[in-house]
């Protein structure tokens, strides 16, 4: 077994009786095993702990922390990211190189963790990482596409150097967009290498109904301070998607909604204009982009 390179993982979990399983088996069989999982059960009313408990029992590298049932699934106001925090001050003791945040409805191959530690160790200054994030239809692998940059949060690492220096995440919705952006401004990179590869067994954004998630999108991009050119283009790309105009309805409903409510937004004046730079320069660059496909189809743009 190769050496785990001091890796913890902190898993905030919630009625997963039907996944956790194998998350519990992809992280045993992991060639690059943690030297500490934190399995954090948020309130599950199903048999999530017990399960998580039964394995703990045969490894002691795995614990498990129960936290009292808060009475419903905090979704919209980041009961996920508290939950892992809980788990984080469990491993005070504990000199870690790598810290994952892993969710309990994933599952991976044996060589998960050994092949982005690989990556981290190439790339000196990589800051978080993670797999190219799929799900399953029809028997097969359907791949979820995302900016490059942008590391989901079910099944991500971070170098420890990059998450002391971001001063870790914030408490709340946002947050594995947030610190994404922030590690940047920062100088680390980020990067999703889509050929290590997780998968999602319950489709992102779909927790809670799909619209819902569509709402909590619209939520995070008004705390984070997102340009409005770019929401507008999210917007808009969201009208093609099925449910056709729902989609886009909720996105916009969930920012207006905080909008009204004046939030107040998550980044310090310094990051929100380093975020809404960096998004102007994609804005560009896709535009750059379709003007280019279009001059070799010999078409006008």
């Amino acid at each position: 077994m190769t050496a785990p390179s001091r890796l913890v993982v902190i898993s905030p979990v919630r009625n997963e009786e039907k996944n956790i399983g194998a998350t519990l088996s992809s992280v045993i069989a992991q060639t690059a095993r943690p030297v500490r999982w934190v399995i954090v059960d948020d309130g599950s009313i199903d048999r999530t702990a017990e399960i998580a408990e039964s394995h703990a029992a045969q490894h002691p590298w795995i614990s498990v922390l129960r936290l009292s049932d808060r009475g419903y699934y905090d979704l919209m106001f980041g009961g996920e990211i508290k939950a892992f925090y809980e788990g984080l001050r469990t491993i005070r003791d504990v000199d870690f190189a790598f810290l994952g945040k892993l969710d309990g409805d994933v599952s991976f191959g044996p060589t998960y963790y050994e092949d982005l530690l690989q990556r981290f160790n190439a790339l000196p200054r990589l800051g978080i990482a993670g797999g190219g994030c799929y799900y399953l239809s029809g028997g097969r692998m359907v791949y979820e596409p995302a900016y490059e940059l942008h590391v989901r949060g079910a099944a991500r690492l971070y170098r420890r150097a990059c998450w002391d220096d971001i001063g870790g995440v914030i408490p709340g919705l946002g947050w594995d967009a947030v610190d994404c952006y922030k590690a940047r401004m920062l100088g680390w990179q980020t990067r999703t290498f889509e050929d290590i590869r997780f998968i999602h067994h319950v489709v992102t954004w779909t927790k809670g109904g799909l619209l819902h998630g569509r709402k909590r999108s619209g939520r995070i991009e008004y705390l984070m301070g997102t340009h409005p050119l770019f929401f507008a283009s999210k917007v808009l790309r969201e009208i093609g998607r099925r449910p056709y105009l729902l989609r886009a309805y909720c996105v916009t409903v969930g920012y207006l909604q905080s909008a009204f409510r004046g939030e107040k937004r998550v980044c310090d004046p310094y990051l929100l204009r380093y975020i809404r730079r960096e998004q102007l320069d994609r804005l560009l660059k896709r535009r750059a982009g379709s003007r280019d496909r279009m001059r070799e189809r010999g078409g006008r743009y």
